[in-house]
């Protein structure tokens, strides 16, 4: 692919895997992996609380992250949904 913006050939390998936000442990099957990353599946979105700074007072939101990307400047972009 001429627009492929991977480090690393990307292997297809299907297995559980399990990683941990906070306190919290998620289960996911993984799609592919890569010596510089991996892409998994999960069930449902990831749970999270997050802190806005809204006028003078942070208001916390639980949250789920619903999509991850890469920007072309190198930046991460996330959805969140509350």
């Amino acid at each position: 692919m001429a627009d492929e913006k991977r480090a690393s050939d990307r292997k297809l390998v299907e297995t559980e895997v399990s990683f941990h936000t906070g306190d919290d442990i998620y289960m996911a099957k993984s799609v592919d992996i890569s010596d510089t990353g991996i892409r998994i599946v999960t069930g449902k979105p990831i749970d999270i609380n997050i802190q806005i700074k809204e006028a003078d007072k942070v208001q916390g939101y639980d949250a789920q992250l619903v999509w991850a990307k890469v920007k072309d400047d190198g930046t991460m972009e996330y959805g969140l949904k509350f």
